[in-house]
């Protein structure tokens, strides 16, 4: 994915998600192309990727980026690109 255009943040605020999106859906890289030495959130509105994107050091930085509390982590499927390590629904 392209990040020239990527609005990072530090944070995502659920309920501006909410608002933003159809069914806001968080997917976490470990590694990704276009950020090769981080990890990275970025947030989809159901099947399709925006530019609204959370980039740390670390797993652990990354994870207080994301609502938690308001959603609920799923593992990859067998089919997803490796680098992607979990999504938030």
């Amino acid at each position: 994915m392209d990040k020239t255009n990527d609005h990072i943040v530090n944070r995502f605020d659920y309920a501006r998600l909410l608002k933003q999106t159809t069914i806001p859906i968080i997917t976490v890289y470990t590694h990704p192309l276009d950020y090769p030495d981080k990890f990275v959130a970025r947030v989809w509105d159901v099947n399709r990727p925006t530019n609204l994107a959370a980039v740390a050091d670390t797993y652990e930085e990354l994870l207080q980026a994301i609502p938690v509390h308001q959603m609920t982590r799923m593992e990859p499927s067998e089919k997803d690109d490796p680098v992607i390590r979990e999504t938030w629904i």
